[in-house]
């Protein structure tokens, strides 16, 4: 089943965030899924004890170098997605994420340096392609995004383009309550008492992200 990795080599973009949002929205569809937890950080595995045996969203804790590539092998075949969440820096846990991916997702903000970031973890994704010679889908996504700046948002959106680096349309608004709130409650917006826009962020952008798994599933 598809593998998804969400990488940044830069922390501080959101890159949990959008894995537990995408998770939780998945599995509120029907569907089955694990997120691997390769963050050091810990993160993932934190918010989901919070979250109750309500929640449906597989995670396995602990995820490093020495396990990534048989975790994502074994995860692959009992799950209908699997994401993984790695640490934010280039190391060989993120190689070789990306290898096993169908799909890599690259949070990132808006700031010249939050660019600059994306394009060299864009670069990590060229490199494993070469070295496999295979494509890897991959898509930048701009988070925490303060909603009044739609110039500057779609400048940094042609940056990003005018580089040769597809973009997901749904931008992730910058919404305290809703998306910092859920790892100390353990809600995504997706749960029944999330918030309302920000749940129509998380399921359009999910909505994206299985597209762009379907049309590669073609391919």
């Amino acid at each position: 089943m598809p593998v998804i990795s969400v990488c940044s080599t830069k922390g501080g973009v959101g890159k949990t965030t959008l894995v537990i949002c995408l998770a939780d929205a998945f599995a509120r569809q029907g569907g089955t899924v694990v997120v691997l937890d390769a963050d050091p950080n810990g993160h993932v595995a934190a918010w989901r004890e919070m979250a109750g045996e309500e929640c449906q969203v597989d995670v396995v804790p602990g995820v490093n170098e020495a396990t990534i590539q048989e975790q994502i092998e074994e995860a692959s075949g009992r799950y209908g997605i699997v994401l993984v969440d790695l640490e934010g820096a280039a190391s060989q846990s993120v190689t070789y994420a990306i290898a096993w991916s169908d799909l890599v997702l690259m949070p990132t903000k808006t700031s010249g340096m939050d660019l600059q970031e994306l394009y060299r973890t864009y670069a990590v994704v060229q490199r494993t392609e070469k070295a496999l010679r295979r494509p890897i889908a991959a898509r930048a996504v701009f988070s925490q995004m303060p909603a009044l700046i739609n110039r500057v948002s779609k400048h940094a959106r042609g940056l990003v383009e005018g580089r040769g680096i597809p973009v997901l349309g749904t931008e992730i608004i910058h919404r305290p309550a809703a998306y910092q709130a859920m790892h100390f409650t353990g809600a995504t917006p997706v749960h029944p008492d999330g918030d309302p826009k920000a749940a129509t962020e998380v399921r359009a952008c999910l909505d994206e992200v299985l597209k762009v798994l379907e049309q590669g599933a073609v391919a």
